[in-house]
């Protein structure tokens, strides 16, 4: 049985090569950012954050898409934000994401709040997507189509 599972786990495998990385190399400190086509648009500076528990949507970020108060679904929740400041939600909302050759419905906390990013995608979605993100490497990768 051994042997089986080994076999299973050989086969399926997400690696990251050292030609993979970006110019600077192993010195860089950036943070993992992506762009992606919701709907109609492609929104730039998004950033992948596994240590968040949440996908967040600034309110600001709705609105340069045309998305209108009323799209947001209920479930104001209390959130702690990077900075150790707590605030409230204003409820949830999903987008229909095309995120490299495949497309997820996401589902996003709206809050009212600047950010550095334009969307934040934290473990709901790497986990959902079966992800793994490396900001070492600058990327995302995750089986698709096996």
């Amino acid at each position: 049985m051994a042997n089986m599972v080994g076999h299973v786990l050989e086969s399926h495998k997400i690696t990251f090569h050292e030609d993979e990385l970006p110019p600077e190399g192993l010195g860089h400190n950036k943070a993992l950012h992506i762009t992606v086509q919701c709907e109609d648009y492609f929104i730039t500076r998004i950033l992948i954050n596994g240590g968040s528990s949440l996908n967040i949507f600034p309110l600001v970020t709705l609105k340069k898409l045309g998305k209108g108060l009323h799209e947001i679904k209920d479930g104001a929740i209390n959130v702690k934000a990077f900075n150790g400041s707590q605030r409230f939600t204003i409820g949830e909302i999903s987008l229909y994401s095309q995120m490299g050759p495949t497309w997820f419905d996401v589902d996003f906390q709206v809050i009212d709040m600047l950010t550095s990013y334009n969307l934040l995608l934290g473990q709901p979605w790497i986990h959902a997507a079966g992800d793994v993100a490396l900001t070492l490497h600058q990327a995302v990768k995750f089986e698709w189509n096996h």
